[in-house]
């Protein structure tokens, strides 16, 4: 063997050597990236800032803002009497959207701004109800919009869940109850809503054999003509605080159906102490109306039991109690825990279809679905 080839020799043995080193550092680098999880990567915070930030989040936000202007808008409408910006009577939403004047809204909407925009299908339902007039128009777009869109609404058009979120965007810190409470908690509204339902189904049917009188005269007036109206907080907010506003008046509006003007009782500083309950829990706890207290929210969650639209989580990509990021569990504004549901559609009396879960969960197991 010549010199030549003994000094060639090593050289290629070395370089052999190196390559597997090289080789086995580029599998190590493979499986480590393999393994990390993606909320370490850059890519992660791009996507979730284009993706998360500047979608779900952002236009969910503008919509309900949009919604808020345009339906507190409708509210001055009517306690002033006509439109300032078109400077005629009453037009208001209803003639820049006529469809607002005659169809219900699913989402809780104040009975006092009917004139001048929508109104809310529950209020009808206790409007008609205790005249003893079936209402079916707003029974069918209970039946129909959960079914077709969930509780959509309530989750992006709300103009009082807005409200909520705004409360929500203060830096305290969030201080949710346990589960326990916040179960307890949640069986409110569906008290509200039986005993109002009750009330309106016994008027209503009082009212027809006319014999309510008896009734009327024996609970407090506003209580007798517009039961939940009386208390609601989405009603002070919308009608009342509005309407002592712009009137420069300390007589307030205690019910918005037959409007009499009583001097400041009880019934008032009942209606003003929720708002103020509420907004205070807003606070510390996300959609705490929603949550706890609103009988809207429960009729159409009873009913979207049967949604269309959901959110669903996919088993092949969650990863279960091993995620080191659950952030899909404390993204839900009401409360739901998605890691603890069932893999596939969700369908949840609770779920608002915000689909902050959708939008925080970092593995894209949780989407969207229809059908």
């Amino acid at each position: 063997m010549s010199e030549t080839e003994k000094e060639i020799e090593p050289a290629g043995e070395n370089d052999r050597i190196w390559d597997r080193i090289g080789h086995r550092l580029s599998q190590w680098k493979k499986t480590l990236l393999e393994k990390s999880r993606p909320h370490k990567t850059l890519h992660y915070w791009v996507k979730k800032t284009f993706e998360e930030l500047l979608t779900i989040r952002v236009i969910r936000f503008i919509v309900g803002l949009v919604a808020f202007l345009v339906l507190f808008y409708a509210g001055i409408v009517y306690v002033l009497g006509y439109d300032p910006l078109m400077g005629t009577i009453f037009s208001g939403v209803a003639w820049l959207i006529p469809i607002f004047g005659y169809i219900p809204m699913p989402f809780e909407m104040p009975q006092g701004i009917a004139q001048g925009t929508s109104i809310g299908f529950f209020d009808i339902i206790q409007f008609l109800g205790q005249q003893g007039i079936f209402p079916y128009i707003a029974i069918g777009v209970l039946l129909i919009v959960p079914i077709l869109v969930g509780r959509s609404f309530c989750g992006w058009i709300c103009p009082f869940g807005f409200v909520q979120d705004l409360f929500a965007l203060t830096p305290i810190r969030k201080r949710l109850p346990s589960k326990q409470w916040d179960t307890r908690l949640k069986s409110i509204k569906f008290v509200i809503l039986f005993v109002i339902l009750f009330l309106v189904a016994w008027l209503g049917i009082w009212t027809f054999l006319g014999i309510d009188e008896g009734f009327r005269g024996a609970v407090t007036l506003p209580f007798a003509t517009a039961f939940w109206a009386t208390i609601n907080p989405a009603s002070t907010f919308f009608v009342i605080l509005p309407y002592l506003y712009l009137r420069g008046i300390v007589s307030p509006i205690l019910t918005e159906w037959n409007p009499p003007f009583i001097a400041w009782g009880w019934p008032m500083y009942l209606r003003l102490g929720f708002l103020v309950v509420v907004l205070l829990l807003a606070l510390f706890v996300t959609r705490p109306f929603c949550r706890w207290f609103c009988p809207t929210g429960a009729m159409m969650g009873l009913v979207s039991q049967f949604s269309f639209l959901t959110v669903s989580r996919s088993a092949t990509d969650c990863l279960g109690p091993t995620c080191d990021s659950p952030r899909c569990k404390s993204a839900c504004p009401v409360g739901i825990d998605v890691m603890a549901k069932p893999f596939g559609p969700i369908h949840d009396i609770e779920c608002i279809l915000c689909l902050d879960c959708v939008a925080k969960c970092g593995h894209d197991s949780v989407k969207v679905e229809y059908g």
